[in-house]
């Protein structure tokens, strides 16, 4: 309900809005923040008042509580607290061993944002007469991870010594994800909020996550964490996809050990994938040899990042977890000293090619083959992919140009 109170002094009328408390909690709640936190932000000073329900806020004020606590302003006017992503999907922590730690509110927007890309593409790739893909939900969690690698390989269009023809574990990572995409798979790498540079992803709180679907199949990388950490992230949610099961993840110490089955099946299946047990096995000697450093030596064989190598050589026995743990922190500490934040100002270039990446270029190639059939409108497009028109614009344009390249 809305009322209007008329005040003659300031000769205009002033909307008060009837939001309801549990609304006004639940918004809070999911923010992070206390009570007495927002309530020190200028224009919703108010806001205990408005919990007790002796006085009301304006629209204006209901606008900035919303972007304070990152809320759509829609919500708010709502009767009772919308369900949340996260109860139709689980979230599976390592970190403290805590799987019902409280998620965050820039994962929620996120899993909301492909949820929603997912439900269009689901519609229009089936309306085109597509068939759904196979290899989704074509592995068990109980099957020897073995056989289920060489499935991942099979579905990917990958041989078994496909990482022989890359040269640094780089440029593998890439033509995995092109391979994906080519497979079938929608995938993004992001490391904020949509193109809200200012709402950076958390690795400590999530890694990445899969939205599984047989026509749309959706596979979402934490742009924020280490790029040697985003190899595995992007085949453990590949894993998930094959097994058809939706989550999200933190894999926490690239661990392949969870009491989860299907975090560990996919841990499993992911590193038999990226780095065979009986090979890395058999060739254990010659690595821990090698003048460049065991981790090196393995790295450069497998085509993994060094993060990776040293997980496997723990997996596989041959490193004590202590070995392991004290040189993932030096890696982290190291990585992050270089790595850029996504916080940081770009010109324009790599901010078309960084939203890019965050869409994904199968999705994008989608819309836009949507918009020129006319089966979808330019300005569903703009919404769709979070796009002003001109940086849409843009990235039609760097898709067309990479449509024509001759290789």
């Amino acid at each position: 309900m809305t009322y209007h109170i008329y005040t003659v002094t300031e000769k205009r009328y002033r909307q008060y809005i009837d939001v309801k408390e549990p609304i006004l909690r639940w918004a809070i709640d999911r923010s992070g923040m206390s009570v007495d936190v927002i309530s020190r932000r200028p224009n919703i000073q108010m806001v205990k008042e408005w919990l007790q329900g002796t006085r009301k806020p304006t629209r204006i004020q209901l606008e900035v509580f919303a972007r304070h606590t990152n809320t759509p302003f829609e919500y708010l006017l709502l009767s009772e607290p919308p369900q949340s992503l996260f109860q139709l999907m689980p979230h599976f922590r390592t970190i403290k061993n805590d799987r019902h730690q409280k998620r965050s509110i820039n994962l929620e927007a996120m899993i909301g944002i492909i949820k929603q890309r997912q439900i269009w593409a689901h519609d229009y790739i089936k309306e085109m007469g597509v068939e759904p893909l196979a290899f989704v939900g074509s592995v068990d969690m109980d099957d020897d991870p073995t056989v289920s690698a060489d499935k991942m390989r099979e579905s990917l269009g990958l041989a078994q010594d496909w990482t022989d023809a890359h040269t640094t574990w780089e440029s593998a990572y890439r033509y995995l994800q092109t391979q994906m995409e080519n497979a079938g798979i929608f995938l993004s790498v992001g490391g904020v909020v949509q193109n809200d540079l200012q709402r950076r992803l958390n690795p400590m709180d999530f890694r990445g996550f899969v939205l599984a679907d047989d026509y749309a199949p959706f596979v979402f990388v934490n742009g924020a964490d280490i790029m040697g950490a985003q190899m595995f992230t992007l085949s453990h949610g590949m894993a998930h996809v094959l097994i058809g099961d939706s989550a999200s993840f933190d894999l926490h110490l690239l661990s392949s050990d969870s009491s989860v089955r299907l975090e560990s099946a996919c841990n499993r299946m992911a590193s038999e994938f990226l780095v065979p047990t009986k090979k890395l096995l058999s060739l254990w000697d010659v690595f821990a040899e090698s003048s460049d450093g065991v981790y090196n030596a393995i790295s450069n064989y497998f085509k993994v990042s060094r993060i990776i190598a040293a997980r496997r050589a723990l997996d596989t026995g041959c490193i004590s977890y202590g070995e392991f743990y004290h040189f993932y922190i030096r890696y982290i500490r190291q990585a992050l000293n270089w790595k850029k934040p996504e916080t940081l100002r770009y010109n324009d270039t790599q901010f078309t090619q960084m939203a890019l990446n965050r869409i994904g270029k199968r999705f994008m190639r989608t819309v836009i083959g949507a918009v020129n059939e006319r089966r979808l409108y330019r300005t569903d497009a703009y919404h769709l992919t979070g796009l002003d028109s001109e940086t849409f614009a843009d990235i039609e344009g760097i898709m067309i140009s990479d449509s024509t390249k001759v290789d």
